[in-house]
């Protein structure tokens, strides 16, 4: 299961083959490395189908946004721009297909979307608090940041439900509220101060502190299946841009 890899490992997999996808400009390799992502994601975690589509949708619409620029607005190789208008009779498809910028514009819009699917690979398959040990433990991060950035991502849920209390409330009093009003917004990140202060002073009162040792519930190792899954990956993306090629 992909839960059950090192989450350092996994981080540094993915920053490692999202640098190697940067230098190479092969749409073959795009689309490999997100159908794999893919393929991983729904056969080896316990994600549904439902969620990955959600996360998905927004990639799909950027990359397909990214493709229409590159399509339009790219230069071709003899570094003049297409003059698409030449070319309005014709269907839309058949000007795509003349389009000297098609290639360019499949590149960028498929990178972006490899890009996220190594990003979802790691965001639907990684615990929150898993992750935060893993870095604590193989990377030695300070246990004061790593508590601090615990708590601030374990209170986003309690401010998402005080934004909509306070909404409630000015409903309520007959006040109208709009949607980007800020008014909402103020009074919610006043209360999630009063929420961060009195979750400092409950780690003083129970004796935390930085320096001192301590024992911890998870100590998460690296196991060589982590270091081969890793291996893998990125032997794969090597070996994509080396065989793609020809």
């Amino acid at each position: 299961m992909l839960e059950r890899w090192n989450p350092t490992v996994k981080a540094a997999t993915v920053l490692v083959c999202v640098i190697l996808l940067s230098f190479e400009y092969l749409v073959s390799l795009n689309l490999l490395v997100l159908g794999c992502c893919l393929l991983l994601v729904v056969f080896g975690s316990r994600v549904s189908i439902k969620k990955l589509g959600a996360l998905l949708l927004p990639a799909l619409v950027a990359a397909f946004g990214l493709f229409v620029m590159g399509l339009y607005y790219a230069k071709s190789g003899s570094g003049q721009a297409v003059d698409m208008q030449a070319l309005s009779a014709m269907p839309y498809a058949v000007r795509a297909a003349m389009s000297q910028n098609l290639y360019t514009a499949l590149q960028l819009a498929t990178r972006l979307l490899a890009f996220a699917g190594l990003g979802i690979l790691f965001a639907l398959t990684t615990d929150s608090d898993f992750f935060i040990a893993s870095l604590l433990h193989q990377c030695k991060l300070p246990p004061k940041f790593a508590y601090g950035i615990l708590a601030a991502f374990h209170l986003m849920p309690g401010m998402v439900r005080e934004y909509d209390q306070v909404r409630t409330a000015f409903a309520v009093r007959g006040l109208k509220i709009g949607v980007f009003s800020m008014k909402p917004v103020f009074t919610m990140l006043v209360n999630s101060v009063r929420w961060s202060e009195s979750v400092a002073m409950a780690m003083e009162s129970k004796g935390f502190c930085g320096t001192a040792p301590r024992t911890y519930y998870t100590v998460p190792q690296v196991h060589p299946a982590d270091l081969l899954a890793s291996a893998l990956c990125i032997g794969g993306v090597i070996a994509g841009m080396l065989f793609l090629h020809y």
